[in-house]
């Protein structure tokens, strides 16, 4: 019994085997190609057996009496059929009601948000039998995963929100993630919309974060939910962080409950596409990591977000700890029937990211760039101060505006650094993509963390680089 049967035209061969191989790495899948006996014995007996019937439909097929015979025999079986449109040809009168995908303009690769599509509605019908793969993007926005965000806040950094901002703008950085905490009415920068808008009509991503992270350490008892809802008003931004369930019950069930809630309150009150945070909950022995995966389950399916994030301080004491509860997130949000992107707030550190990355996580957010100086040499970070042993780096930028900033008196030191900085996330998260998506995340993190760090990953998380 198949859990997939292909429908097509031998005209359409090379598109189909291409459908059927990336198919295959989620089911088990059935098509003509290795047929050997009596094919009109054979076919009819093989869609009565097979959960969904996907119809590769063309000029070619659409007219051709064997395929609309075995749409026949899938519908009368009572097998769901599902019709992937490759050209400008019409479905058969008979079967024109039935939800198609487009595939006009699919680009032949698994991580294209067409695939993705048609993977999310086979899911409904059949469950994956394999783990689904990390799309090369999220929806029909222009995120590339996986994804690093640079964070602006106004605690502890060296640029203040609005010319963290307008450095972001002006080096073309495509992902922001922005403090709702800065940007309430007392405390807005004036013109910072602008500058939010003007990322965004670049194709830049902004996001904005509950500013709970900015209100607990200043102890700012007067952050609440009511407030991050009048600091989204009139900000330009893609998506916003829910305001965060701190301290959730310790019952999982009622902790999934308590997200789900806070992400619709705040839809509901902002108009905003809203993600979920899910945090662990917290006793006097530390954070309960075990109860995390469930919990992120649980939201992820009710609510289907395009981003679900949980806080990286809160994973485990060490990085390897937190990357096998990155692991375990991973495993149980494979689950669901399609591709659940996890974000891992607070981490812009590139050992950190890199490690993460292999364990499951696809996006990232860290204010790093603007606290610290990266040494583009050794992906390690340093007090911002030591940038002088690294200006040589800078030199070698292939930023124009990296450039600049070196020689120009209007950019202060500060400055300098953060352009120095971002000129390194931007190489650093090409790369991350191109190994993740190569399925060479060993060889990234060899370079990044070096042959020791390297043997100590394999031996203390066996199987993490596995294809």
């Amino acid at each position: 019994m198949s859990d997939v049967y292909v429908i097509h035209a031998s005209e359409d061969d090379i598109i189909t085997s291409e459908i059927v191989a990336l198919l295959k790495k989620h089911w088990d899948v059935w098509w003509d190609d290795t047929l050997v006996g009596d094919f009109i014995e054979i076919v009819p007996q093989q869609i009565a057996k097979t959960k969904c019937a996907v119809a590769i439909m063309s000029v070619h097929s659409t007219v051709k009496e064997t395929v609309i015979d075995e749409m026949r025999l899938a519908r009368d079986a009572g097998v769901a059929i599902l019709p992937l449109m490759i050209d400008d040809a019409r479905l058969p009168y008979t079967y024109g009601s039935l939800t198609r995908v487009d595939f006009r303009i699919w680009d032949r690769t698994e991580g294209h948000p067409l695939f993705q599509k048609l993977l999310r509605k086979i899911s409904t019908l059949v469950p994956r039998r394999m783990p689904s793969t990390r799309p090369s993007s999220v929806g029909n926005t222009s995120l590339s995963l996986p994804a690093v965000f640079l964070s602006v806040s106004s605690h502890e950094t060296q640029l203040a929100p609005l010319d963290a901002v307008k450095a972001l703008r002006v080096f073309g950085s495509p992902t922001v993630l922005v403090s709702a905490y800065d940007l309430w009415r007392d405390r807005r920068p004036k013109g910072i919309e602008l500058e939010l808008e003007e990322i965004r009509a670049a194709d830049g991503i902004v996001l904005v974060d509950s500013g709970n992270y900015e209100a607990t350490r200043r102890g700012d008892a007067e952050w609440v939910a009511d407030r991050f809802h009048e600091a989204l008003e009139g900000i330009p931004h893609d998506w916003s962080y829910c305001f965060d369930v701190m301290n959730p019950s310790p019952d999982p069930a009622m902790a999934a409950h308590e997200v789900i809630e806070a992400v619709r309150r705040d839809a509901r009150a902002t108009g905003s596409n809203v993600l979920p945070i899910v945090h662990a909950h917290r006793t006097t022995a530390g954070f309960v990591t075990g109860q995390l995966p469930g919990v992120v389950k649980a939201v992820a399916d009710a609510l289907k977000p395009s981003i679900i994030a949980v806080a990286e301080r809160e994973l485990g004491r060490g990085l390897i700890e937190r990357a096998e509860t990155v692991r375990a997130l991973r495993r149980t949000l494979d689950q669901l029937p399609s591709y659940q992107p996890l974000h891992c707030l607070g981490t812009g550190n590139p050992w950190s990211i890199a490690l993460l990355a292999a364990a499951g996580a696809d996006s990232f957010d860290g204010l790093e760039w603007c606290r610290m100086a990266i040494d583009h040499a050794t992906n390690r970070l340093n007090h911002y101060q030591h940038y002088d042993f690294f200006v040589y780096q800078t030199e070698f930028s292939d930023s124009q505006v990296t450039l600049a900033a070196i020689d120009d008196d209007r950019v202060d030191y500060a400055g300098k650094v953060a352009f120095h900085n971002l000129d390194y996330y931007r190489s650093f998260a090409a790369k991350l993509y191109e190994h993740a998506h190569t399925d060479r995340m060993e060889a990234f993190i060899l370079k990044i963390l070096g042959d020791g760090a390297t043997n100590q990953i394999t031996n203390q998380l066996p199987g993490i680089f596995a294809k």
